[in-house]
């Protein structure tokens, strides 16, 4: 009985002082697919970091929340990872609603930020005084820039210039919406329909309506992976007649590419499992031993880069002082699944990791996500339906 008391007291010592992460996530709600598999990558990171000494000598701790995909949920879990857990440093983030509702929490509380998503630009102006903030996603301008790159390649090869916009009415699909909108124009493309929609409401018939009497080449549309399938199913049973149809919603519905719907709808990602960079490999490799599956959503191997970064940084600082810590941050230089990893300025904040550079276009053909765009990247060729 000693024994295991006196066992239990050092097990106690040692963990007590441990470096501990709160990583917020919507393990629920609209964005509950990209919150799981950022949840399976941090899982994924923090096994490897453990098993290769912790961070500053002891195991790496992190304590979980679920923002529901809800900024009314989102703020109450952030304030009690901050204050209650008292956690060190804050990483996760998927939604820009969720993100621009902590902005004003986080800068009361002077959080270290190591944010994974919420590419909006409202989020970029909530945090642009924040010398705390390190953003890894590409913000949304970054994302555009990759798809009409795309797209302009696909008016010189298909000869596409109608487009047709859909677009969700929270920040992430209509902030900028204007300027995505002029962008497209001055790129000489006709915009010949922008319409709002409710995401998850499912309601797509006005909205596919108006798009087939518009006859657009593309059918531009930006959601939430909610919104793919009854958008998919509607534009088939009004028989739309579109060359593409093009999302970017942060993930993919769970086994969408199962369904014949899928076929040929394109889309954008960070990352596939089938890229050829050694560390995506290896990152596969390991997904695939732990969880027994492999993923295709981007935001598995981002929290990884995430968290292996962070931990890094605090190893090389030799503490948790945040200055320091985000001294060493600021300074990386790492191989990643997606390419190096370095921080520079944005537009607005002073730390950005990943930018337009990382972005792949692909297609749903034959139940597989094929990369199609850039041609250096690309697997298939894109298939026009008409």
């Amino acid at each position: 009985m000693k024994k295991m008391i006196l066992t239990g007291v050092l097990m106690a010592l040692s963990a007590a002082g441990a470096v501990k992460v709160g990583v917020l996530l919507p393990l629920s709600g609209p964005s509950s697919v990209s919150g799981q598999a950022a949840r399976n990558g941090y899982q994924l990171a923090l096994e490897e970091i453990n098993k290769a000494g912790g961070v500053l000598g002891k195991p790496l701790e992190l304590e979980f929340a679920d923002d529901g995909s809800a900024p009314a949920k989102a703020v109450p879990e952030f304030v009690k990872l901050v204050t209650v857990e008292k956690v060190d440093f804050m990483a996760g983030g998927v939604s820009s609603a969720t993100s621009i509702a902590i902005s004003g929490p986080a800068k009361q509380y002077n959080t270290f930020m190591a944010w994974i998503g919420a590419a909006a630009v409202p989020v970029e102006d909530a945090f642009a005084d924040h010398k705390y903030f390190f953003h890894y996603h590409p913000w949304s301008y970054y994302n555009f820039e990759a798809i009409l790159d795309y797209f302009k390649h696909l008016r010189g090869t298909k000869k596409a210039r109608n487009i047709a916009i859909a677009y969700e009415d929270g920040p992430f699909g209509s902030a900028g919406i204007n300027d995505t909108i002029a962008a497209f124009k001055k790129a000489g493309f006709n915009v010949v329909m922008a319409e709002k929609f409710k995401t998850g409401s499912g309601n797509f018939g006005p909205l596919i309506s108006k798009a087939k009497a518009a006859k657009p080449d593309i059918l531009y549309w930006v959601g939430y992976d909610t919104d793919a399938l009854p958008l998919a199913t509607e534009a088939k049973q009004q028989n739309l007649n579109v060359g593409l149809i093009y999302g970017t919603p942060p993930s993919w519905p769970v086994g969408f590419e199962k369904n014949a719907l899928a076929d040929n709808v394109a889309g954008l990602s960070l990352w596939l499992p089938s890229s050829p960079n050694a560390q995506s490999r290896s990152f596969v490799n390991a997904y695939r031993k732990k969880f027994g599956n492999v993923t295709e959503e981007y935001f598995a191997p981002l929290a990884y880069v995430n968290l292996k970064s962070l931990a890094a940084a605090i190893n090389r600082a030799g503490s948790t002082d945040k200055d320091k810590v985000a001294a060493e941050l600021a300074k990386t230089n790492m191989a990643t699944p997606f390419g190096p990893l370095t921080f520079t300025k944005s537009n607005k904040t002073q730390y950005q990791g990943f930018k337009a550079g990382s972005w792949l276009s692909f297609q749903y053909l034959k139940d597989t996500r094929v990369p199609v765009f850039p041609l250096r990247f690309a697997k298939n060729t894109t298939v026009w339906s008409r």
